[in-house]
């Protein structure tokens, strides 16, 4: 890898650009290709799935529509007055029903029916299930015996086949009971059989066509319908790594991708399994397609870098001679030559680059001189003598009535304010330190209007060594005093409080004061004097963390103020 770069690095410049060109003309290719591969190739599976699930919702409604259908002969047949009147002859007199009255029902329901393809036999039974009459032609029909009847419901059972004794047929029965409609009493019950093979011709086709398997599952898994490649009642052993609830999905199960929709009337889910390289197959199509034109891409692409190269050499040579003129501290623009469109590009961006450095480092030096403006600002605020004398002045008044223990507290806590704003000349403290400060403040301001007000200050202990800007709070609890509390009557209260939010830390200060309207928070923020005022700690909270950080002041009238100070963490260091 050494000896590579050391040959690269060797190499002329020509050379350079054109392997830097088909480099990155080779990644682009690439990249395009992946990426239109991956967008084709999905679009084509999301065309593919919906096409697949599509054909379940198919079978899906014309298995619907035969159920329905079935379930409307039943009621047909349920009301009709032949089959009233004979049914109602049978629960009379069970004697009395003859041969001749059950070949009369069975053509009464023949009629009805109509000969209904998809319809293997109906066969109605007394209220004691007695078979009265049945349309199957085989020579025995299987009971009722033992199924509960209490609502209509659909059931799968096997019957013979019509003249053959040994065979059976798998049948799909709807049953339901019919009452007289003009007594409310129980008639009997109507079983209508649909065969197996009626549901798998809905969906068979796509067998026959070579597109996978298709077959249908109960709720545990057995086959209750098949193309022919699964046996009838077999369990389909990848039903629960299938199945996603009562849903329509997909799934790649081995080598094979399976959809499935739930038929909600039967409980039963339609299976559509493909062989997996048989669903891809076209895939693979559009990918060698996309391979082949990438290839062709690179070709051309190579050819066209070894010219560019040449092209772009002799501008450059200009360039870089310039550069060096600006490493020795030349910041003048290049001149305009007459080039091609990209390495004039390349000049204009350049001397743009040149101009917009300079304007930088212009840019540098005024916020350079903001901060320092700022910082003597915040200087001469927090040795703001009117604060001092008011606050010696309450030394003294202490001291003529011999208020030691008064006095002794406002001095310390003087001595502690002003230790802490002057420590070292820093901008920055920790939250610690600037709580310190502010409950120095709170203390002085407590034993001037004494009993005026009281304060809680909360932070959490993980916060406390977190670093912020100093004196960020104490010209707020200052507002808060002077132009809040004090105009109160009663009792003021300040809170403080800090907490994070992300990367965030959030300062919070509240007060039952008096408030301000609307048109002082427009003149707060509009305030240009030389004053220290709230406005110039959001100027040096975005100054220092940026314009998505800063202050904000929530108030109405008569009902307090808010005021929250958003800052970043930032690294102690």
């Amino acid at each position: 890898m050494a000896k590579f770069s050391r040959k690269v690095h060797t190499l002329s410049i020509n050379k350079k650009i054109f392997l830097s060109i088909i480099l990155t003309s080779v990644i682009v290719i690439s990249l395009i290709f992946i990426i239109t591969s991956t967008i084709m190739v999905s679009r084509q599976f999301d065309l593919t799935t919906t096409a697949s699930l599509n054909e379940l919702n198919y079978i899906s409604k014309q298995l619907d529509f035969s159920l329905i259908t079935v379930e409307n002969f039943g009621k047909t047949i349920a009301v009709d007055p032949i089959v009233q009147a004979l049914a109602i002859k049978y629960n009379n007199n069970a004697h009395v029903f003859t041969y001749l009255d059950s070949i009369a029902l069975k053509n009464r329901v023949e009629t009805i029916i109509q000969s209904t393809k998809f319809i293997h036999s109906v066969s109605i039974y007394s209220y004691d299930r007695t078979l009265l009459a049945t349309t199957d032609t085989s020579t025995t029909s299987p009971d009722i015996e033992g199924i509960n009847i209490s609502k209509s419901i659909w059931i799968s059972r096997e019957k013979m086949q019509p003249y053959m004794v040994n065979d059976t047929i798998n049948v799909l029965s709807y049953l339901q009971d019919f009452y007289s409609y003009d007594f409310g009493k129980l008639l009997g019950y109507i079983e209508i059989s649909i065969p197996e093979t009626s549901i798998s011709d809905i969906y068979s086709y796509n067998s026959k066509r070579g597109y996978g398997n298709q077959f249908i599952l109960d709720q545990y898994g057995l086959i209750k319908s098949t193309d022919g490649f699964y046996k009838l009642y077999q369990y389909y052993t990848n039903f629960l790594d299938v199945i996603d609830g009562k849903s329509s999905g997909y799934t790649f199960i081995n080598d094979n991708i399976v959809f499935y929709k739930y038929f909600p009337k039967l409980n039963w889910y339609i299976m559509h399994e493909i062989n997996r390289n048989f669903f891809l197959k076209p895939f693979y199509t559009i990918i060698l397609i996309s391979a082949l034109i990438a290839l062709c891409c690179i070709i051309l692409a190579t050819l066209f870098s070894h010219k560019i190269s040449k092209n772009i050499t002799s501008p450059i040579h200009k360039l870089i001679d310039h550069i060096q003129h600006v490493i020795e501290g030349n910041w003048e623009p290049m001149e305009e030559l007459q080039v091609g469109e990209e390495i004039g590009f390349l000049y204009r961006e350049f001397n743009k680059m040149l101009t917009a450095q300079s304007k930088l480092t212009n840019d540098l030096i005024k916020e350079q001189k903001m901060k320092q403006k700022l910082s003597l600002d915040l200087l001469q605020q927090q040795i703001n003598p009117h604060f001092l004398y008011n606050a010696l002045d309450n030394v003294c008044s202490l001291a003529e009535i011999d208020e030691k223990e008064k006095l002794t507290d406002i001095v310390m806590s003087l001595s502690q304010f002003y230790r802490e704003i002057l420590n070292k000349g820093s901008s920055f403290i920790t939250i610690e330190n600037e709580l310190s400060i502010i409950e120095s403040y709170l203390h002085i301001m407590l034993i001037r209007y004494y009993n005026k007000f009281e304060y809680t200050i909360y932070c959490p202990e993980s916060l406390k060594n977190e670093i912020c800007l100093k004196l960020l709070l104490q010209p707020i609890v200052e507002n808060s005093i002077y132009h809040g509390i004090k105009e109160i009557e009663g009792k003021g209260i300040i809170n403080i409080s800090v907490k994070e939010s992300g990367n965030k830390i959030i300062f919070t200060v509240t007060d039952n004061g008096i408030g301000i309207t609307q048109d002082r928070l427009a003149t707060i923020w509009s305030e240009t004097g030389n004053g220290f005022g709230i406005k110039n700690i959001d100027k040096r909270v975005k100054l220092y963390y940026g314009n998505d950080y800063g202050l904000n002041i929530t108030s109405e009238p008569n009902k307090g103020c808010t005021v929250t100070v958003t800052i970043a963490k930032r690294d102690k260091n």
